[in-house]
Parts: C-alpha cells; sequence; structure tokens
C-alpha cells in the first residue's frame, strides 16, 4: 500500500479484512476483531493521516 488514509478509507480497508465498527462518536471509531487489540481511528478533519499514524493502523491491524 502506498500513500496515507483518511478516516473513511481506513474503516473500508479494516471492514474489508474482518474488522467490525463497534462505537463511534463524532470525532473517532473503534474497530474491533475477535483476537486482536481494538483500534480507534480519530477524525483528521476530513484530511488524511500523516505517514507515521498510516503505518501504526496498518501495523496493529495486521496488515504491514
Amino acid at each position: 500500500m502506498r500513500g496515507t488514509l483518511n478516516q473513511k478509507q481506513a474503516i473500508r480497508l479494516l471492514e474489508s479484512n474482518g474488522w467490525k465498527r463497534k462505537s463511534g462518536g463524532k470525532h473517532q471509531v473503534k474497530m474491533v476483531k475477535s483476537g486482536r487489540r481494538p483500534i480507534t481511528l480519530p477524525d483528521n478533519h476530513r484530511k488524511d493521516y500523516p505517514a507515521g499514524l498510516t503505518l501504526a493502523i496498518l501495523k496493529q491491524a495486521g496488515l504491514r
């Protein structure tokens, strides 16, 4: 995967890999999957996440 993600793209990517949206407030969404720690996706005002945060999300999800 190249580039960075925004919140909407991260949700779609995680859901396509078996993650489910557990709760979501106005500014953050929590994604859960059996046997894994939950991942919290912060809202970044419709902008892409910084590169380090994108890598951290992918690493936590086991996609990198």
